[in-house]
């Protein structure tokens, strides 16, 4: 701006100059005329010679100023054409289809806007199909705008059939928005049919998420005829979740035909640092688990030994913080042992081992659980001791302890009575043998009559097996 200032003031400068210097030779060349019809004739031929040498000097000034002229009108002709209005561009920009006029050109150089980055993408605008004004692109770039990544971005929307403004690419490099991730992700939403704005899809960046990578989410749970929405896409993604492998068990759990969840159960599943395709296969695919082998004693005092399978599914809404597979295990484990325990006999117990599991089963053991119990099974059952007659023979084993420490009790009176008897004179030697004789024959009749009770059993069993069941009887 200053340099044309400074030019203009120089040319009018020169023209002044120039016009002064011809009007003073003009007011000489009159005075001078004057002169010669007063003077005499021989005055005429001196003031001839003298106009003579005056018109040698004002030819030469005058050829000078010409020259200076011209010097500075093809100065000022290339700054212009070079700098204000460059003909080359112009010319480009004309033969493209492109009309910028003079003004344009002044604007852009007053305002200190390279003309060419202008003129430039009006070019490659024009050629892909895409109308731009030259104003449009002035603000931009005035207001800080990379004006090429605009222009190519809004090239891209319009080949991908993507409606949005170059305002709304401005505006959105103005909020430091990656506007090339904004048309991609566009770009699939139109040719997908999904239901998303560059408004949303913004709004979305701004918050820190990866638009492209929520769409593409999007677009896979719509393909597989499920809706999820972005905001439960973007919640999830801004939680740190995988978004993909939550997407992918949301699908399978849908086409599983699960009931009682939605995709936030998923979701939750996955933040929660569970395998989450792991967990929705347990839903879909029961899982068969065998417990502890359970010992439990009839009322018969028969030990009954017993495993059980047990087929789970999981509910995905109440995965998390509920118990799992080892709390129902347990559970039905003591169930188990209960019902046995109460069971008249035995017998019971092995007849009726179906009628066991359903009571076990509706005891509703599975309820604030994560999983539903599908059905118990026995898997292996044995009878083990004896306990009745286990404990009878203890107490017959008792009772003989007892016996025999009364016995030796009773002896020791005996022995203690017949001391007293000798001190007190009351019983003689003879007598005291005759008592010792008495009691060692009654011991070798007790023997006899064992012994000869042993060989009748083992010469005759079946009378004695005869005798016990009359017994019992």
């Amino acid at each position: 701006m200053k340099k044309i200032k400074l030019i203009a003031f120089l040319f009018v400068l020169f023209i002044s100059f120039t016009a002064c210097t011809v009007t003073k030779n003009d007011n000489k060349d009159n005075n001078q005329n004057t002169e010669l019809n007063e003077t005499n004739n021989t005055d005429n031929v001196t003031d001839l010679k003298s106009n003579d040498s005056d018109e040698e000097g004002i030819d030469f000034v005058s050829a000078i100023i010409i020259i200076a002229i011209v010097i500075i009108a093809v100065a000022f002709s290339f700054f212009f054409f070079k700098n204000v209005f460059p003909v080359g561009l112009w010319f480009k920009a004309w033969t493209a289809g492109v009309r910028v006029g003079i003004r344009a050109f002044l604007n852009m150089y007053f305002q200190k806007i390279p003309p060419d980055k202008i003129v430039n993408n009006l070019i490659v605008s024009r050629k892909a199909g895409v109308y731009l004004k030259v104003k449009q692109l002035e603000n931009f770039y005035l207001a800080k705008v990379d004006i090429d990544k605009i222009v190519e971005a809004q090239i891209k929307a319009y080949n991908s059939h993507v409606e949005v403004s170059i305002d709304q690419l401005a505006q959105a490099y103005l909020a430091k928005i990656d506007i090339d991730k904004i048309i991609e992700a566009l770009t699939l939403v139109y040719s997908t049919g999904i239901s998303a704005t560059f408004e949303e899809l913004s709004t979305l960046y701004h918050t820190g998420v990866d638009i492209v990578h929520v769409v593409k989410a999007k677009i896979k749970a719509k393909n597989s005829g499920f809706i999820v929405e972005f905001n439960q896409l973007a919640e999830h993604f801004l939680a740190g979740g995988n978004l993909d492998k939550t997407v992918e068990a949301f699908i399978a759990a849908k086409k599983a035909d699960l009931k009682d969840f939605d995709f936030q159960d998923i979701a939750d599943i996955d933040l929660a640092g569970y395998q989450v395709f792991q967990i929705v296969e347990k839903a879909i695919i029961p899982k068969v688990i065998e417990g502890d082998r359970v010992r439990g004693i009839a009322r018969d005092g028969i030990e009954v030994s017993m495993r059980l399978k047990v087929t789970l599914r999981a509910k995905l809404k109440y995965i998390i913080g509920n118990p799992e597979e080892s709390t129902i295990l347990a559970r039905i484990n003591e169930s188990l042992a209960t019902e046995i325990g109460i069971s008249e006999n035995h017998y019971d117990v092995l007849e009726n081992l179906f009628m066991l599991a359903q009571k076990i089963e509706a005891k509703k053991l599975d309820q604030n659980t994560a999983f539903d119990i599908l059905s118990i099974d026995v898997s292996d059952i044995s009878i083990g001791r004896n306990t009745h007659a286990e404990l009878l023979t203890e107490n017959a084993k008792a009772e003989t302890q007892k016996a025999k420490a009364d016995l030796i009790r009773a002896e020791e009176k005996l022995k203690k009575a017949i001391s007293a008897a000798f001190m007190d004179g009351k019983i003689s030697i003879n007598q005291y043998e005759n008592l010792m004789n008495m009691q060692a024959d009654t011991r070798m009749r007790n023997s006899l009559s064992k012994s000869d009770m042993v060989n009748d059993e083992e010469d005759n069993p079946e009378n004695i097996d005869g005798d016990d069941n009359k017994k019992e009887h």
